[in-house]
């Protein structure tokens, strides 16, 4: 059977897992993915940023919900970026996260923004895809009090930001070509043909692709539920699009759920996510976190132990978004090893300390080994003397970009190579 066979059914084309008896048997490597997901604001570094490096880096208050993934993680700290006087602090660490232009190409307006990573390894490895990468969002505030520049970190060249999805209907409808077709179920239209592929497959292939399915179902259903709950709510606790869920931990989880499916079909190798914008200061409900809603920039302009640790409780709230997408993937069988194996996974934010509005000793997590060009399990802190760009550029050559330098980048982190 060739590698891009589909599930079909009246009209409707659903595509499938990796699977072994779709590959070549000369092709013995699952394709890469990368994903980048962003956190605004910074973190409290003081619980947030291990002390200890290497293998045995400890569990801090914010990374705990890490605690069985360690080994499939690696933590770089005390990267730095140049911040570019004539632009917000909060617009520029955003929009020029994952930017390729070094602080000196101002190319639009008074902003370093080009070609992002995400979309320069899109180029390169996403030409086999349905779509070459997709840009989700979980801002669903409906006020606009600030400009694109607080909410994208996905540009395609300068000036010309990516448009995010944020509701996970309509993400969904993309992946899975089901727009017009509502009330029905993806899989109710190609479970026949579904039925004759298990036919020709193997236990292993057969076990998986009932594990796909399932999981396609199962989000199905959570879209499902979460617009009955917004057509339920006479007035919810903050302003809710239909379809998306109305507990704030179920909208990331769905979110990432979505981009668990999108690697795991091969409908894309590239994504990105948008946690929450830059800055905003509109009050966000943490469900099963807080009693009330909190504003993230508001706290960490605050002082005082109980500030600190409402941020704490953000970031940790954050990072088991982070661990969620891990364990997922990590979950899922792939080859000879899992999903996760062939992915690299990033969490980071444009600031380090949100009070001083500090572009130095940035932090990021990865996790993943690329399909086995990285090597995960240990803390790396550099004391500010090495650029954010160089670990860009260590993915982009992972990757397979054929390029020496990436924004102001002055070689790559060896210590993140297999």
């Amino acid at each position: 059977m060739h590698r891009r066979t589909f599930l079909r059914g009246l009209g409707v084309c659903l595509p499938l897992p990796w699977l072994e008896a779709l590959t070549p048997r000369a092709v013995a490597q699952p394709p890469q993915r990368f994903a980048f997901i962003y956190t605004p604001n910074g973190y409290n570094q003081a619980t947030f940023v291990p002390k200890a490096t290497g293998a045995a880096w400890e569990l801090t208050p914010a990374l705990e919900p890490l605690a069985d993934l360690r080994k499939e993680i690696s933590i770089v700290s005390g990267l730095d970026r140049t911040f570019v006087g004539g632009t917000g602090v909060h617009a520029q660490c955003g929009a020029c996260w994952l930017t390729s232009s070094p602080p000196t190409e101002t190319l639009d307006g008074g902003f370093p923004t080009n070609t992002t990573l995400d979309q320069v390894i899109a180029r390169q490895i996403g030409g086999e895809t349905a779509l070459p990468s997709i840009e989700l969002s979980c801002n669903d505030f409906t006020d606009s009090k600030e400009t694109r520049y607080y909410e994208c970190i996905s540009w395609a060249g300068p000036g010309y930001a990516a448009n995010v999805e944020k509701n996970p209907r309509a993400v969904f409808q993309r992946l899975f070509g089901t727009a017009g077709r509502p009330t029905r179920s993806v899989l109710d239209v190609v479970m026949a043909d579904a039925k004759a592929l298990q036919g020709k497959l193997g236990v292993e292939d057969c076990e998986k692709l009932e594990e796909y399915l399932e999981s396609v179902r199962a989000t199905e259903q959570r879209i499902e539920l979460a617009e009955k709950a917004a057509k339920r709510m006479a007035k919810p606790p903050i302003p809710e699009p239909e379809g998306i869920p109305e507990q704030r931990g179920d909208y990331l989880r769905l979110m990432g759920e979505l981009i668990v499916l999108a690697f795991q079909n091969d409908l894309t190798r590239v994504a990105s996510l948008v946690v929450d914008p830059e800055r905003w200061d509109s009050p966000r409900m943490f469900h099963g976190v807080f009693d009330k809603p909190q504003n993230h920039h508001v706290l960490t302009h605050t002082k005082g132990d109980e500030a600190k640790a409402a941020l704490t409780k953000i970031d940790r709230f954050h990072v088991e978004l982070y661990a969620y997408v891990i364990e997922r993937l990590r979950s899922i069988r792939e080859g000879e090893g899992t999903l996760l194996d062939s992915c690299c996974v990033v969490m980071g934010s444009g600031l380090s300390d949100g009070d001083s509005h500090k572009y130095s000793d940035l932090e990021v997590l990865i996790a993943g080994r690329a399909g086995g060009l990285l090597q995960p399990g240990a803390h790396h802190h550099f004391a500010g003397q090495v650029p954010l760009a160089n670990l860009w550029l260590t993915l982009a050559q992972s990757a397979g970009v054929k390029r020496e330098r990436f924004a102001d980048s002055s070689g790559i982190i060896s210590q993140l190579r297999a």
